[in-house]
């Protein structure tokens, strides 16, 4: 009996180290992807997607899109390195292994050559909580700063026995069914 019961110690003492050096390395790659997004170095940043998105969409497009998202003329656009919230367990699909967790973003947003009276500033968080909840924005008056509460879901994968993670963000119905294409469905569900 002490045998065994010696046994399953080793086993359940084996499982959680594993799990607890799989989420070490998905928090560590994840604050490099988030560290170089913050910092605008696109190029690398792109090294931390999942490889399978650019089957659907072309590593260069996407580079030339988050670069046109950060670049616009008329807005101020800044984020913050994401808190992680949870992170869902490990699971191996065809020798892949996955996990969704969600993060919280700050994401700050000012507009230039937009009118800042009140209704339209009301109508532009309006249009905000419709996508990110309502409570999470807050507009500021003395910097003209919409500051908004992302909470996001990501997906990350690895490929090499969790030593690298690579991610794709959830973040609308539409990015969703492209995902659906290349993350098995019992993952995003």
């Amino acid at each position: 009996m002490k045998k065994l019961m010696l046994i399953v110690s080793l086993f359940l003492s084996v499982k959680i180290v594993t799990a607890q050096n799989a989420t070490q390395t998905l928090e560590r790659d994840f604050l490099i992807y988030s560290k170089l997004i913050t910092e605008k170095k696109i190029e690398n940043a792109l090294d931390y997607l999942n490889p399978k998105l650019f089957e659907i969409f072309p590593k260069e497009g996407m580079k030339k899109l988050m670069e046109a998202v950060y670049n616009m003329p008329n807005i101020q656009y800044k984020i913050s390195i994401p808190q992680i919230l949870e992170i869902g367990d490990f699971r191996k699909i065809n020798n892949i292994y996955y996990s969704k967790f969600k993060v919280l973003s700050l994401i700050e947003m000012r507009f230039e050559g937009v009118e800042k009276d009140e209704n339209t500033i009301s109508a532009m968080i309006a249009s905000f909580e419709a996508k990110f909840g309502k409570g999470n924005v807050q507009y500021d008056k003395s910097t003209e700063f919409f500051k908004i509460n992302a909470t996001k879901e990501i997906v990350a994968s690895s490929t090499d026995n969790q030593k690298n993670w690579k991610f794709i963000t959830v973040d609308n119905a539409k990015m969703k069914m492209l995902i659906e294409k290349i993350i098995p469905k019992e993952i995003l569900d």
